[in-house]
């Protein structure tokens, strides 16, 4: 099976609306290995690159996260082995036909102001230059979205200035140097991000060179051209489409074996390519990347479940499809859509077990049928050792979550004890002052939370039929607190007040009500009162994120104003051994109050984080705890 899509031809127009003059086909396919988590294997990186040649897909980008000379040591060189393999890479993709394209992403610690910093970033862009790589791409994504650095806030007005001056210096060297440059923008999808940045930043660099981005979202249910057009108005050129399908590194106990879906057939006329951003598995990767070559070859007629049909018989034989039947109906689905086992990952209040049994069966008797059909058809079988972890993984949570003490049978489900998450407020002892001192709180009633031995904090809730009342008692000798939407990566309490009491809902919403209250410095007291409402991709992701922590990111992307921001009363003070937290929040009801309580101290390495909850998820409901009327 090999496609050879024809190249579309792109002009941009003044607005920024790109129109064709040849066939609707688009100017680059391929795949971006963009993922967080464990890179490929230099095995399954040749293995993807021939695959890819076979399929007609063009550009392959490597980004992996978590290769430390790709992002976290950006300046440092490649040692002489790690080089190897990258001319390697270059090499298979040079015979394949695919263009390999060197991504690097330093903008976690750069100094944009630094020259040094920026000699060290072409230093190493001229290593991988010598290894035959002559496309590039600077990554911007997943940063802190202000500048950082005070010689770079001396220096330029904002985020956007200083990376435009990064990449039109990069742009300059690379044109003498016969390379060219792709970037990946701070704000890279529709879901969220500040759009005067994307306009700042669009203006003053070269319309000829491409800007990634992920969609309406970060993981995208469709992409259209319209879509793609209302951005390009933005960032001044036509997008180059990021797909983070099939991706699954922030869903790690599944897989994405569908086609890509959704994905419009007139959108190469709006955009300057797509590029899929695939799994940590690189073989299961290939059934939804060979559907994308299908799409990108043919959108006008495309047909996603024909397209995922023939691609399985072609890479793996006849009778492919039906072997695989099974798994592709499991895990065949969306990220926007609930898979049949997100119950047993992301935290629910209770999970209905029959449908999940029956399908475990019919999983294991399939993978069974694949292990024995791969013995005769070796193309299968590293499909087959990288599915089996995931039916294995799965049938062990369930077993897990049947054990597990916290979890009780009810007819054919399993309930969470909502026993182990109920505290009852107290009585206070007089008329609430909110100060930061604990005066008018009794004695006994405290509640000690979660977490690292040493040092716990504890807390105590009271309530007078109209206000909900929380006190935190922090020994932190060391407290070191955060200014402004920095306020959640330093010492602080974190509470999050759930408005319906909705026991059964993961996700928060515009009503939840978010406070957050650090130690007070010589300077100010830090506080945040405000909402969270996360969505789309970002609530389900997050609503799987234990222990999270309300970072700069979160809070200047998602923050909002809170119908009762402007009533919350907060105050902290500082006591010999560490400090006090006092929060006053109208009351959302009368009992039944959900609510999720964690302090994180960050003066240490590692962090420690406190929570109330036993299942400390901050941004799922279905774990906070029920505060109870007094007795």
């Amino acid at each position: 099976m090999r496609i050879a899509p024809a190249l579309l031809l792109v002009t941009v127009s003044a607005c920024g609306t790109p129109a064709t003059t040849e066939a609707q086909r688009f100017a680059q396919t391929g795949v971006i290995e963009g993922f967080y988590g464990p890179p490929w294997s230099q095995q399954d990186r040749i293995d993807v690159l021939r695959f890819m040649g076979r399929v007609g897909l063009t550009h392959y980008y490597y980004a992996p996260k978590d290769d430390p000379y790709h992002r976290s040591r950006w300046a440092d060189p490649y040692p002489a082995r790690d080089a190897g393999r990258l001319r390697e890479l270059v090499s298979v993709a040079l015979e394949q036909g695919v263009t390999f394209v060197y991504a690097i992403s330093p903008g976690g610690s750069i100094g944009y102001a630094d020259s040094s910093d920026y000699r060290r970033l072409l230093a190493k862009i001229e290593q991988v230059a010598g290894l035959g790589v002559a496309d590039f791409a600077l990554f911007l994504d997943d940063v802190p979205p202000t500048l950082q650095h005070p010689a770079d806030r001396a220096a330029y007005a904002d985020l956007a200035e200083a990376q435009a001056s990064l990449i039109g210096r990069l742009r300059r060297d690379l044109t003498a140097r016969g390379a060219t440059l792709a970037v990946t923008p701070t704000t890279y999808t529709s879901a969220w991000g500040d759009r005067d940045y994307l306009r700042r930043l669009g203006a003053a660099v070269p319309p000829d060179v491409p800007f990634f981005w992920t969609g309406i979202d970060v993981a995208s249910p469709e992409i259209t051209g319209a879509q793609a057009d209302a951005w390009a108005r933005l960032i001044g050129r036509p997008p180059l489409v990021w797909d983070n399908y099939p991706v699954n590194d922030f869903a790690r106990w599944r897989l994405f074996l569908g086609p890509v879906r959704r994905r419009a057939p007139d959108l190469p006329r709006h955009t300057t390519g797509i590029v899929a951003n695939p799994m940590n598995e690189a073989h299961a990767s290939m059934p939804a990347l060979a559907t994308l070559a299908a799409y990108a070859a043919a959108p006008e007629t495309y047909d996603p479940d024909r397209a995922l049909s023939e691609a399985v018989e072609a890479l793996y034989g006849p009778g492919a499809a039906a072997l695989l039947a099974p798994f592709l109906a499991t895990w065949g689905d969306y990220p926007e859509d609930e898979n049949l086992f997100e119950p047993l990952f992301i935290p629910a209040a209770a999970i209905f077990v029959p449908p999940i049994r029956e399908r475990l069966r019919e999983l294991d008797a399939a993978r069974a049928a694949l292990d024995s059909a791969a013995a005769g058809r070796p193309a299968l079988r590293p499909l087959a050792r990288e599915i089996a972890p995931f039916v294995t993984r799965t049938a062990d949570r369930l077993a897990e979550l049947e054990r597990a003490p916290a979890w009780q049978r009810q007819g054919d489900s399993l309930v969470y004890r909502r026993d182990l998450d109920r505290i009852a407020a107290v009585r206070l002892l007089g008329t609430m002052t909110v100060d930061g001192r604990f005066d008018e709180w009794p004695a006994d009633g405290w509640t000690r939370l979660r977490g690292p031995d040493g040092g716990r904090p504890r807390a105590a809730f009271a309530t007078d039929g109209s206000w909900l009342y929380v006190a935190v008692d922090v020994p932190d000798r060391t407290p070191s607190p955060r200014d402004g939407p920095n306020i959640g990566e330093g010492d602080h309490v974190a509470l999050v007040v759930l408005q319906d009491g909705d026991a059964a809902r993961r996700l928060l919403d515009t009503a939840d009500l978010v406070v957050l209250v650090a130690p007070p410095s010589a300077a100010a007291a830090h506080t945040f009162a405000g909402t969270a409402p996360f969505e789309g991709f970002m609530a389900k992701y997050l609503a799987d994120n234990r222990d999270l922590t309300w970072s700069e990111f979160l809070l200047s992307m998602f923050g909002g104003t809170s119908r009762t921001e402007a009533t919350v009363r907060r105050a902290a003070s500082v006591v010999d051994g560490g400090y006090r937290v006092e929060i006053a929040a109208p009351l959302p009801r009368r009992d039944g109050i959900r609510v999720s309580l964690t302090v994180l101290d960050a003066s240490g390495a590692p962090r420690r984080i406190f929570a109330l909850a036993s299942r400390n998820f901050p941004a799922n409901p279905a774990t906070f705890v029920e505060i109870a009327s007094p007795p």
